[in-house]
């Protein structure tokens, strides 16, 4: 159910760039380790990982590897802009990196 239709028609959508909804693994890399995060969607600047069992905080810095279909993973490296109790990461990307073709399996 949309509630934005219901409750005020006129509010326009706020986000400038389209998401797209995923389901993938990407890494995280943190002193040479790495740490499994499931990506829920993308979008040309930015990610939203799912990790309820994670402290995060606005402001951090993450590096992250995301799959892609050409077997190359795609270093990233990206800002927590945002945080919310059911344990979603709102993400946007540090130097814009071309976010087309990631998802799949990516090497352990």
């Amino acid at each position: 159910m949309d509630t934005k239709r219901l409750w005020n028609p006129l509010i326009a959508e706020r986000r400038a760039v389209a998401r797209r909804r995923v389901d993938f693994y990407a890494v995280e890399l943190v002193a040479g380790a790495r740490y499994l995060r499931k990506i829920r969607n993308v979008s040309a600047d930015g990610l939203l990982l799912e990790a309820r069992l994670v402290f995060q905080h606005p402001g951090r810095i993450m590096e992250l590897e995301l799959p892609r279909h050409d077997d190359h993973p795609l270093r990233v490296r990206a800002k927590v802009v945002r945080v919310t109790p059911a344990g979603e990461i709102g993400l946007r990307t540090i130097g814009r990196p071309w976010m087309d073709g990631v998802g799949g399996h990516i090497e352990l």
